[in-house]
Order: structure tokens, then C-alpha cells, then sequence
């Protein structure tokens, strides 16, 4: 997969308490952290001086493409991008406002491994490339001073119920929000903004296909919900779709909280930098 790049402006919910050791450990501000993190089975921490993650794909993560959905990958790139856009920026705190990824190939195999590279570190905003791929050798052990493991999980169904997404089709998906998918600052946490874009663009196009490419804009924190997707079909090619999703939190006076553009793919698995 290509890089995908978080830009991270002011404070972050998805920060980090540098006193913080294992999600499992002592520390409960921490472990707040990893609460959308066990969900998908993602494991972040400090590795040899940089912030790197671990996922699997499980089939609860798995995408019509067999690999992760978009959704999910966009959140573990959130919460990567995020931790190192966290450490970066002590001892103040940042939140994502742009999440942009490319997708080499959807049918890839786990586990999958997450490396932030920051870019750039000033007053006003923090921007970091994670790059995602499947090692040779399987991950590095995550054992560094930040390590944030999520306890056994098991799925207690789809993806789409986990994340409070209501059961729907055509142009419009519903996210209900719920302390699970809240981080410790009481808002939405990003992830499942993304994922609530990735499902909902899915279903714009007849839940054919997998997001491909995804360009998440985050407006402002979903503070009460539910959050309503408005999608909107931008165009069209042999091979794919581009959905537009605009979201609102209906209980903050309808008020616009993100915009997302997802290209929605056919012919899965085939692998464009070929």
C-alpha cells in the first residue's frame, strides 16, 4: 500500500499520556485510548524511536475486496498518525482534520504492519505519512515505552453493527453514536467517521465494490449524534465510482461534520501498481 497521511491541527483526542505503558497496564487514561483500537484489533505503540501498529484482518474487518475495508484502515491510520502527531506535539494536544489514503491492492493479507513518518511539526499543525504493509517477517514486538494493546475481542457481529451504523441502502446511512466508538474527550472518534463513509459510499453504489481511495475532511467533533451520511455519486468510470459523503451530527442542529470523497472500486483485487 501506498502512504497515507495524517494532518493533525490544534489537540488531539488520539493523544498520548507519555506516563502511559500497556492498554492491559496501570494507567486508565491509556487505556481509554484503545477503546475504537479493540474493535478492530489494532496494537500502537513506540518501536526503536518511532510510533508503529499492528492489525489483523479478521473477518469482521474484512472488505468485499478481502482485505480490510477502507474504514477500518483509515482508522488505524488515524490512530497511528495520531500518536505520533500526539508525541510530536507535547505537551499540547492535536485532533485529525484530514486523513488521505491511496490503496495498492484490496485483496491484501494480515497482519498488517503501520509505520507515521512525521513530516512537519510547527504551532498551528502537525502532518505525518503512515505507511502500511505486510512484512516478510511479521511485525516487531511492541515493547517500547507508548504500547497500547487491545484485550481479546470478540465480534459480536457485522462491522456496520459495531460502529452503530443502521442497516440501510440507497444514499443515505445513519451512525448512532455510542460510548464505545466515543475517545475520552466525549466526541466521536475518527475512525468512525471514516468507517460511517466508507459503508455509507459502498451502498450509494449498490454495496458492489470496495473503497479504493479515500480523502477524509473532518469539519468539526461529532458531539451528540446520530450522524447522518448524504452521498452523492461525483462520477464514473470503467472501473469505478467516485462517491461524495457529506455528514451532519442531526442532534448539534444538523450541523455539517465532515466531507469524504470515496472511490469505490470493481474488479477487486487487482493490484494498480502493477
Amino acid at each position: 500500500m501506498n502512504p497515507g497521511d495524517v494532518n493533525a491541527d490544534g489537540v488531539n483526542p488520539d493523544g498520548v499520556n507519555p506516563d502511559g505503558v500497556s492498554l492491559s497496564g496501570m494507567n486508565p487514561d491509556v487505556a481509554e485510548l484503545g477503546r475504537v483500537d479493540r474493535v478492530i484489533g489494532l496494537e500502537r505503540g513506540e518501536a526503536d524511536g518511532v510510533v508503529v501498529g499492528r492489525i489483523p484482518v479478521a473477518d469482521h474487518t474484512r472488505g468485499p475486496g478481502g482485505g480490510l475495508r477502507a474504514g477500518v484502515l483509515l482508522t488505524a491510520i488515524d490512530a497511528v498518525g495520531g500518536l505520533a502527531c500526539g508525541l510530536a506535539s507535547l505537551p499540547a494536544w492535536i485532533v485529525s482534520t484530514n486523513l488521505m489514503v491511496r490503496v495498492g491492492r484490496l485483496d491484501h493479507t494480515g497482519p498488517l504492519r503501520l509505520q507515521a513518518t512525521m513530516l512537519r511539526t510547527g504551532k498551528a499543525a502537525t502532518v505525518a505519512a503512515v505507511s502500511v504493509h505486510r512484512p516478510a517477517g511479521g511485525p516487531p514486538r511492541l515493547d517500547r515505552p507508548v504500547h497500547i494493546s487491545p484485550p481479546p475481542f470478540t465480534a459480536s457481529g457485522a462491522l456496520e453493527a459495531m460502529f452503530g451504523i443502521e442497516p440501510a441502502e440507497g444514499q443515505l446511512t445513519v451512525l448512532r453514536v455510542n460510548d464505545s466508538i466515543r475517545n475520552r474527550w466525549g466526541i466521536l472518534h475518527g475512525g468512525g467517521v471514516a468507517v460511517l463513509a466508507d459503508v455509507a459510499a459502498t451502498r450509494a453504489v449498490g454495496g458492489e465494490g470496495a473503497a479504493a481511495d479515500a480523502v477524509v475532511h473532518y469539519l468539526q467533533p461529532v458531539r451528540v449524534g446520530p450522524v447522518e451520511a448524504r452521498c452523492r455519486v461525483a462520477g464514473t468510470r470503467t472501473d469505478a465510482t467516485v462517491v461524495t459523503v457529506s455528514m451532519y451530527d442531526r442532534g448539534n442542529d444538523g450541523r455539517q461534520v465532515a466531507l469524504a470523497s470515496i472511490t469505490i472500486r470493481r474488479g477487486l483485487g487487482l493490484n494498480r501498481s502493477r
